[in-house]
């Protein structure tokens, strides 16, 4: 049973008080490792308000939309019409995957994005892993330095495996953070975009 933010909370309050460590520290610790839940983040005390009303902002966490680049709204802010616009975009398929197979995969550092499984219907099962885990250390290839919290939301993302290992990140020693796959998931929507615009006006000129 997953362990509840307020009783995670008192838990790293008691061990502070125990062991005689600081509990902000310890907090910003876990922060950066990215292994706490959102309710547990410290908050942002620096920067300027990104939402134009409260119901954007509300409707924007309801459905875990992330802002990225300027909205419509005065000095760039983004409006409730942006984040509806933003809940329009059509959302990427989740991994046909069992949960051990991907808990396996994310302790190893391993993308299953665009892998088909042996299970019914494509599922990658246990089995599926362990082999890619023996192939990759038959390779010795190094493990990715990445984020637990960061590799999932790269999996949600529909990123590689070779896109992740071409990928610098911002951490310490080039730690891949949740934001460095935010970045990357918004530049290359853009280059997308881009690129799209740019074949429709050569179907135009002709």
């Amino acid at each position: 049973m997953a362990t509840s933010a307020d009783k995670l909370a008192t838990i790293i309050e008691t061990l502070s008080k125990k062991y005689k460590f600081s509990n902000d520290n310890a907090i910003k610790f876990l922060s950066e490792e990215e292994l706490l839940p959102k309710k547990l983040l410290p908050k942002e005390t620096k920067g300027e308000n990104i939402w134009a009303s409260k119901k954007a902002q509300e409707l924007a966490e309801a459905h875990d939309i992330e802002p990225h680049g300027n909205g419509s709204g005065k000095n760039g802010k983004w409006t409730l019409a942006d984040v509806e616009k933003a809940m329009e975009k059509p959302s990427r398929q989740k991994l046909l995957v069992s949960p051990n197979a991907l808990n396996l995969a994310n302790e190893h550092k391993i993308s299953l994005v665009g892998m088909k499984g042996s299970g019914k219907d494509g599922r990658i099962i246990l089995e599926d892993v362990k082999k890619l885990i023996t192939k990759k250390e038959d390779s010795d290839e190094d493990d990715l330095n990445i984020t637990p919290r960061a590799l999932q939301h790269a999996q949600e993302l529909g990123i590689t495996q070779e896109e992740l290992e071409n990928l610098h990140g911002s951490g310490k020693e080039g730690r891949i953070l949740i934001d460095d796959i935010k970045k990357y998931k918004s530049s290359s929507d853009e280059e997308a975009k881009s690129d799209y615009d740019s074949a429709e006006d050569d179907d135009e000129e002709d």
